[in-house]
């Protein structure tokens, strides 16, 4: 694993960020731990981007810090598009040629469950298209609950709390 350090230029903060970087920077993978973090990633995705006048295409992306960012006025929604996985069945292929055209600056998959093979086909898009492709993933945080949850969804059990 390797730890970036993110700053935002609007408000000097640094954030430790945990990214799996492939074997090129035109892909990556972040672990997300907390909703806040995910707002700190997509406020530094978009303004890193925003410079180069395309497109930022988010594939599933958290709706409520995009909101929230987008009412501070961090981030421009209208240099966003947003693609839900829930209301639309995105295909890889569809995902490759964004990648590949390069009319966005970015493509960011938010939860994406991928194999090795499918990220490494992500990455040679990527690269082709000189597209930045980055997944983030959110990783939940190992407390007793979240454990016994997780063994839970194995056996196809819930566990409601009352």
């Amino acid at each position: 694993m390797l730890t970036t350090n993110i700053f935002n230029n609007k408000a000097l903060r640094a954030n430790n960020i945990n990214s799996t970087k492939l074997e090129s920077s035109w892909c990556d993978i972040r672990s997300i731990t907390s909703k806040q973090e995910m707002s700190l990633q997509y406020a530094d995705i978009c303004q890193q981007h925003e410079l180069n006048n395309k497109w930022v295409l988010m594939i599933n992306p958290d709706e409520k810090p995009l909101l929230q960012l987008s009412k501070q006025g961090i981030i421009d929604p209208k240099r966003i598009l947003k693609v839900n996985i829930n209301q639309r069945d995105i295909k890889m292929k569809s995902i490759e040629e964004a990648l590949e055209k390069g009319h966005c600056s970015a493509v960011i998959l938010c939860n994406a469950t991928l194999e090795k093979s499918q990220v490494n086909q992500l990455k040679y898009y990527a690269k082709k298209g000189k597209t930045r492709c980055i997944i983030l993933n959110k990783q939940t945080l190992n407390t007793p609950m979240n454990l016994v949850q997780q063994n839970l969804n194995r056996q196809n059990l819930s566990l409601e709390l009352h």
